[in-house]
């Protein structure tokens, strides 16, 4: 049953949007060949028995921006600049060349993966990107570390957080197989107290070819 607004009367349906909110961020996903070889070499880094929380392989990922909590009413121009974005871009080529960790003072410290390749393009496509969300009102990061992290190691005191670091580090990454990005994905974050999950709501083919659910 529908019932006419009286004159003057607000219109709740903008208003009930801008509180329905979705955790937006946007990010490369590897080729699964490329992430199961990932996985296998966690179980490498596993059997060291350290407190670290392994990120599940369809949880891997390249983060480019960090979008934050968008208001359902702000979904659909989002879309649209992502899409026109995607259009005016080239694919590149990156290969998973290294190991490193991150120590975080106040957080978990990271244990990633580094990348060479086409880095100069990576980050004028991150710059881009940046500058083109900042114009819908969307705080962006001034640095930008090209990274995939594959697990954090739980918070302690930095003596024991840097020896196991260091332990973690003579682990030997073998570069894998450079391959090609050819596509933008939006993610949106699902926050509980078990962790997060991710859900892929778009992918954003670079160049010409139409973009994908």
């Amino acid at each position: 049953m529908y019932f006419n607004r009286p004159p003057g009367c607000p219109d709740l349906r903008h208003a009930v949007d801008k509180f329905l909110t979705r955790r937006l961020f946007i990010a490369i996903t590897p080729p699964q060949v490329i992430l199961d070889s990932l996985g296998e070499f966690q179980l490498q880094l596993q059997s060291l028995n350290l407190p670290v929380d392994w990120e599940p392989r369809e949880k891997l990922h390249i983060t480019l921006n960090f979008l934050g909590r968008v208001a359902d009413d702000d979904f659909t121009p989002v879309i649209r600049n992502l899409a026109a974005f995607a259009r005016s871009r080239t694919g590149l080529s990156l290969t998973p060349m290294f190991l490193e960790t991150l120590y975080q003072r106040h957080d978990n410290s990271l244990i990633y993966i580094g990348f060479s390749g086409d880095l100069k393009q990576l980050r004028q496509m991150q710059k881009s990107l940046s500058l083109s969300l900042s114009q819908l009102s969307f705080p962006q990061p001034r640095r930008f570390l090209p990274h995939l992290t594959i697990g954090r190691l739980k918070r302690t005191d930095p003596t024991t957080t840097k020896k196991y670091m260091d332990l973690i580090r003579t682990r030997e990454f073998i570069p894998l197989p450079a391959f090609t990005v050819d596509s933008l994905a939006l993610y949106q974050s699902f926050l509980s107290r078990a962790g997060s999950h991710y859900q892929r709501l778009r992918t954003f083919t670079l160049g010409d070819s139409p973009s994908t659910l």
